[in-house]
Order: C-alpha cells, then structure tokens, then sequence
C-alpha cells in the first residue's frame, strides 16, 4: 500500500491513483481471456492475486457501494484504470459484447465472470466430456498435464470438482 494512503480521509483508502496506473497489466496479467480459449481461471487467478497485493478488492467484491464512492476522486480513477486492465485483456469479441457505458469495475468483473461460471449445466457437461475425451498423442507429458489442471480447475470454478487421483 502507498504511503500515501494513510493520508487520504477515505475510510476504505487504498493505493494512490498513480502507482496503479503506472502497473502494467499486460505484464501481470499476461492472457487475453476470449470465449473460445480455456484462459478463464487462469485470468482470474492472476487478476485476484493482483487486486489482493495492491489493495483493490474493495472495487470488485460488493463490499464497497461505488456509487456512494463516485464523488471520491481517488476512487474514480482507480475504477477506471480497472476498467481499462479488464477491456485490454479480453478478446475484441468480448470487448463488444461488455462494453457499456456508465459501468463501474464491480459491474465488468461481474459481466466477465459470469460468461464463464452462468450456464453452469452446460458449461460442466461440455468441460467433463472434454475432460475425459483429453489423450496425450503428440503432447509433452507436461502439456498433457497442464491441459488436464486447467479443465479441472475450471471444472471447479463451476461447483464440479475433479478429484486429484482422477
């Protein structure tokens, strides 16, 4: 947290403005979630680990009412840098279809993650078959492996877990 911080009268005061900004996401976040890729928890796990180091959580978890923070211009500018790290690391298709004028960062973090964790039926049986249809064929044992944590964990992001002898 900035040193800053502490002198800021708001009781939810988080990182200065301008040392978010200076983050590059694409450094700390280097995926571009797309509707057709497996990156969604791989996404998440580094925008989560990403909000927790520098104080941000407050801005997408509902804790924090953002209206009643709108006038608060620290605030304002950490939204909008949120924004932007959400809509610069998602596919153009995406960016269409969540853009929307007027949103706060709760709103995108809620729109994005539920594309991926909605349709909770569909999304396990086309993940499980997937799942169990994965042969290693040209792949490294290492590649095969990754692939096989990657629909497990996103497997378990929609309440279906894949235990680890499977």
């Amino acid at each position: 947290m900035s040193s800053n911080a502490s002198a800021y009268s708001n009781p939810f005061a988080g990182p200065d403005p301008a040392d978010i900004r200076d983050i590059s996401i694409h450094e700390r976040v280097p995926v571009v979630l797309d509707a057709t890729d497996n990156t969604y928890f791989t996404r998440k796990t580094y925008f989560s680990l990403l909000f927790r180091e520098n104080n941000l959580v407050d801005h997408i978890d509902g804790t924090v009412d953002s209206r009643a923070m709108m006038g608060d211009s620290e605030w304002t500018a950490i939204d909008a840098t949120l924004i932007q790290w959400f809509f610069t690391t998602i596919s153009k298709d995406l960016f269409q279809m969540f853009a929307s004028d007027g949103d706060d960062a709760r709103a995108v973090w809620v729109k994005l993650n539920s594309l991926f964790t909605d349709n909770k039926l569909q999304r396990r049986v086309f993940l499980q078959q997937e799942f169990f249809d994965c042969h290693q064929d040209e792949q490294s044992i290492d590649d095969y492996c990754r692939r096989l944590k990657t629909l497990a964990d996103e497997l378990r992001d929609i309440g279906a877990k894949v235990d680890d002898d499977l």
